[in-house]
C-alpha cells in the first residue's frame, strides 16, 4: 500500500475558532513570552487573539509573518494550546485576503519553483522499490557528495532503495499559501503512491515533518535513525579534544527518536556532548525559521545570537543544513554528516556557506549522477504543473494584442499627420545644441538622480540617443548611469544603511552578499551583464557589501556599456525605422541586444560543460 492521497486529517482549523479558543483558554501566565521576541513585542497569545477578534480589519497586517513558527510557545504553554496552528492559520487568512503580501518572499518562492521544476527533479526508483531516500533541497545543494554517500551506505541494507530529488514545498506551507502547497505536495505524494512507496527516509528536518504530517500512511523515518541503527558500534570513550554541543532543529522539537539517534551517532564517533540550556524539546530557533528574516531581520539575528551564546564557544553540530549556514556568522557550526563521514578533522575545516549559483550547479550534477548510476524503472522528473509553469491568460493575451495595435496605430498617425518631421532627431539635436554645455550637464544630472530615487533609467537612455546621437548619447547616458549607480552605492554605505537593509530582505539578497564576499568585482560584472536583480535596488545592495567603491564604479562603467550602446543605437535610429529605413545604428543595436540575450544561454552551457568535467 502506498502513501495515502487523503489530506482530510491535515485540514487546518478555521482561524476564528482558534482565536476564540486561545482568547478564552490562555491564562496570560507569560510562560511562552520569556524566550520569544515576537510575543514580547505583541503580548501574550490571549491579548493578540483578543485584538484580532475585536478589530480584524484594523489590526496590523502581516503580524503572523513575524513569528518563526518554531513551536517553543506550545511547549511552554501549561494549557497546551495550539499556538503554532493559530499563527499558521493567521498566515493562511492573510494570504487569502491579501495575496500581494507574498511578494516580499519572491526569492524563496522562486527557489521553490526551481526545486519542483522538471529541470531539477528526478525520481530514480529501482524495480521492486518500496523505500526511497528523500534528501531535500538544502542538503542536495550544499552537500551533494554527502547525499550520495548516505545513499550508498543505506543501499547496503536496502538494495532496492530509490532516490527522489525533489522539494517537499514546505516554504509554501509555512508562508500560508495552502493552495499552492496542496497542489504541489499532492502531486509528489501521488507519484510515490503510484509506485507503491511505503517508506520515506529523509535527511532534512522540514521534509521529515511534512511527510510525517501530510502523508500519514507512508512511514517516515530520518536517515539518522537508520544510520544509528546500522552503525551498531560500541560507544567510544569521549575525548576532551572532541567536546561539542548539539543544535536541534526547532521543527523537530517533538521528534525524540531523531534527537536520540543524532546523539547516538556522535557518541559512537567518540564525541563528548555538552547540552545547551535549550535542547531537544525546548530547543531555540536558529533565527531562520518561518522566513522571519524577510520581515523582522533584527529578531532573527537576535535568536541566532542567543543560540550562539548558549553554545559557549563549543562547536555546534546540527542535522539541518539551513540551521548550519544561518548559525555560521555567529558561531562555529558543522553539519552532522560532515562529521560523520570525515571525522574530527571537519571541526577544523568545516565547509562555509555555498553561493546560490553553486547550489543549483550541485543539484544538477547530483541529478546527472543519479540518472547515470541508479538502474531505475520508468525514472523521470516531476511533470510541470499550473503553479510551476503559469499560463498566459486570455485577458493578458488581449492586453498584449491591444498594445501592439496601439503602437501600429500611433506610427500610422504620426506619418499621416506630418508630426514625424517635427520630431526629426537632427532638428532636436540642433535645438539642444543652442543650449551649449548646459544641455549635457542637465541630462547627466537628471540621469544620476534617477537610480537614487528609484526612477527608471531606460527612458532616459532612449532619450539620450534621440537628443545627442549615437556617439555623445552613449557618453552622456553612460556617465549619468555610472554616476547614479555610484551615488546610490554611497548612500547605502554611509547614509541610509539601516533603512536600505530593511528593504533588501529575502534569500536572493542574502545570497548576493555572500557571493560578493567571495567573488568581489566579478559579481558586479555578472549582474550588470546578466541582469538578475532590479537595477536600482542592486546599486543600494552593493553598498551594503564589503566591495571596494573603486572596483564597483569601474566595473559598473565597463559592464553597463554594451547595453547602453545597444539602446542608444536603437533610439537614435527610431525615426528612420518608422519611415521604413534601416540604418547602421539599428543593426548595431539589434546585434548587441542579441549578444546580451545570448549571455545567459552561454553561461548555462558553460555551467553544464563544467559539470561534465
Amino acid at each position: 500500500m502506498g502513501c495515502s492521497p487523503s489530506l482530510a486529517e491535515a485540514d487546518p482549523t478555521p482561524l476564528e475558532s482558534l482565536l476564540q479558543r486561545v482568547a478564552s483558554d490562555c491564562s496570560d501566565c507569560g510562560a511562552c513570552v520569556k524566550d520569544c521576541a515576537f510575543l514580547q513585542h505583541y503580548g501574550s497569545p490571549a491579548l493578540l487573539a483578543q485584538a484580532l477578534l475585536a478589530d480584524p480589519p484594523g489590526h496590523e497586517t502581516g503580524v503572523a509573518f513575524q513569528c518563526s513558527l518554531c513551536g517553543l510557545c506550545e511547549v511552554r504553554c501549561p494549557a497546551t494550546l495550539p499556538l503554532v496552528e493559530l499563527f499558521l492559520a493567521m498566515r493562511r487568512h492573510e494570504v487569502a485576503q491579501r495575496p500581494e503580501i507574498l511578494k516580499r518572499f519572491s526569492g524563496l518562492r522562486a527557489y521553490e519553483n526551481i526545486g519542483t521544476s522538471q529541470r531539477f527533479t528526478w525520481h530514480a526508483l529501482p524495480q521492486h522499490c518500496d523505500s526511497v531516500f528523500f534528501p531535500g533541497c538544502a542538503l542536495s545543494g550544499t552537500r551533494p557528495q554527502r547525499v550520495w554517500q548516505v545513499y550508498e551506505e543505506l543501499r547496503q541494507h536496502h538494495p532496492q532503495l530509490g532516490l527522489v530529488l525533489d522539494c517537499c514545498t514546505k516554504p509554501s506551507h509555512d508562508l500560508g499559501d495552502q493552495q499552492r502547497f496542496d497542489q504541489r505536495f499532492d502531486q509528489l505524494r501521488d507519484m510515490l503512491a503510484k509506485r507503491s512507496v511505503q517508506t520515506v527516509l529523509t535527511a532534512c528536518p522540514n521534509c521529515y515533518e511534512v511527510f510525517r504530517r501530510y502523508a500519514p500512511h507512508c512511514a517516515t523515518r530520518s536517515i539518522y535513525e537508520e544510520l544509528a541503527m546500522r552503525l551498531n558500534e560500541p560507544i567510544a570513550p569521549p575525548s576532551r579534544q572532541t567536546a561539542i554541543t548539539v543544535h536541534d532543529a526547532c521543527v523537530n522539537r517533538q521528534a525524540r527518536p531523531v534527537q536520540q539517534a543524532v546523539r547516538t551517532l556522535l557518541e559512537q564517533k567518540g564525541f563528548s556532548i555538552t547540552e545547551m540550556i535549550n535542547s531537544r524539546r525546548t530547543t531555540l530557533c536558529c533565527g531562520e525559521g518561518g522566513c522571519v528574516m524577510a520581515t523582522k531581520p533584527q529578531w532573527a539575528n537576535s535568536w541566532r545570537d542567543k543560540r550562539a551564546a548558549q553554545a559557549a564557544g563549543l562547536p555546534v553540530i546540527s542535522y539541518c543544513a539551513g540551521c548550519v549556514e544561518f548559525l555560521q556568522p555567529a558561531t562555529h557550526s558543522v553539519h552532522l554528516l560532515d562529521l560523520y563521514f570525515d571525522g574530527p578533522a571537519t571541526l577544523e575545516q568545516a565547509p562555509g556557506r555555498v553561493p546560490s549559483l553553486i547550489r543549483y550547479k550541485n543539484r544538477l550534477a547530483l541529478k546527472k549522477k543519479a540518472r547515470n548510476q541508479i538502474p531505475a524503472v520508468a525514472p523521470g522528473a516531476r511533470p510541470m504543473s499550473e503553479t510551476t509553469a503559469p499560463r498566459i491568460s486570455r485577458t493578458q493575451k488581449l492586453a498584449r494584442l491591444a498594445l501592439l495595435l496601439a503602437l501600429v496605430s500611433a506610427i500610422i498617425a504620426l506619418r499621416g499627420s506630418g508630426l514625424l518631421e517635427r520630431l526629426d532627431p537632427q532638428q532636436m539635436r540642433d535645438t539642444i545644441a543652442n543650449y551649449g554645455l548646459l544641455a549635457p550637464v542637465i541630462f547627466i544630472l537628471l540621469y544620476s538622480l534617477a537610480p537614487v530615487f528609484f526612477m527608471p533609467g531606460l527612458p532616459l537612455t532612449l532619450l539620450g540617443g534621440l537628443l545627442f546621437g549615437p556617439v555623445w548619447g552613449v557618453v552622456y547616458a553612460l556617465s549619468g548611469a555610472t554616476l547614479g549607480a555610484s551615488l546610490a552605492f554611497l548612500v547605502a554605505r554611509y547614509l541610509g544603511r539601516d533603512w536600505i537593509r530593511s528593504k533588501l530582505v529575502g534569500e536572493r539578497w542574502q545570497k548576493l552578499d555572500e557571493d560578493v564576499a567571495r567573488q568581489g568585482w566579478k559579481m558586479v560584472a555578472f549582474t550588470r551583464l546578466i541582469p538578475l536583480f532590479p537595477f536600482n535596488l542592486l546599486n543600494y545592495a552593493f553598498g551594503l557589501t564589503n566591495i571596494r567603491f573603486s572596483h564597483y564604479a569601474i566595473t559598473s562603467l565597463v559592464c553597463m556599456a554594451p547595453a547602453t550602446i545597444a539602446f542608444i543605437s536603437l533610439s537614435s535610429s527610431l525615426s528612420d525605422l518608422i519611415r521604413g529605413q534601416v540604418s547602421k545604428e539599428l543593426i548595431i543595436g539589434l546585434a548587441l541586444l542579441g549578444i546580451l540575450a545570448l549571455l545567459p544561454v552561454l553561461w548555462k552551457r558553460r555551467t553544464r560543460q563544467n559539470e561534465r568535467c
